[in-house]
């Protein structure tokens, strides 16, 4: 069963272990858990649905917009293993969430775009399931930046109801110290001085 027990039953008498080679590519593979959540699944729909238009717009008359889909595809592969692999915990400078929020709604975005334009310019039947697969992507991606926006959003609420109770304000912003260099400005002193 995928993913591999830790304690194995017996092989039969017919069947040989895999490989240390193979054991080892599979732990490339995303955990189950992880596939099986709600960010898996949106992240499986939308290379999946990238790739079907990928190649959908390669066998077409409308060619000319399979660099777009191509580049989905990659970035939700790349996606797809980065939250699997938890890299987002691994690499804190990156900012993840934002990074999967402009993805989503730039690729929404051009799939709707080249989608219109497929559908209206072109008449052939690749063109057309192109264009077809294209309006699910959008949708698919367009979920999906609708779910983040609700947690980042989520996320500030609670941000900003914590810095209220404990600052008293709104926002707050720190003091920065000043240097033995620098010199009091009085506020009320609208004339400059020679």
């Amino acid at each position: 069963m995928w993913p591999p027990d830790p304690d194995p039953d017996p092989e039969p008498a017919g069947r040989s272990r895999p490989s240390p080679a193979a054991a080892g590519l599979r732990a490339l593979l995303p955990a189950r858990a992880f596939l099986c959540s709600r960010k898996g699944c949106l992240l499986l729909a939308e290379s999946g649905l990238s790739f079907i238009a990928f190649v959908s717009y390669v066998a077409s008359l409308a060619s000319t917009f399979f660099t777009a889909p191509l580049l989905e595809f990659l970035l939700a592969l790349f996606f797809l293993f980065a939250d699997a692999m938890q890299l987002n915990d691994k690499w804190q400078g990156l900012c993840w969430p934002m990074m999967d929020f402009l993805r989503c709604v730039t690729a929404a975005l051009i799939y709707f775009a080249i989608s219109i334009t497929t559908v209206t310019k072109y008449s052939d039947g690749a063109s057309r399931a192109a264009g077809v697969f294209g309006f699910f992507a959008t949708i698919v991606f367009a979920i999906d930046f609708y779910l983040i926006f609700n947690e980042v959003a989520k996320f500030l609420k609670q941000g900003d109801s914590t810095d209220d109770t404990q600052a008293g304000t709104r926002c707050s912003l720190p003091k920065w110290p000043k240097e033995e260099g620098d010199k009091e400005v009085e506020e009320d002193s609208d004339s400059d001085s020679d």
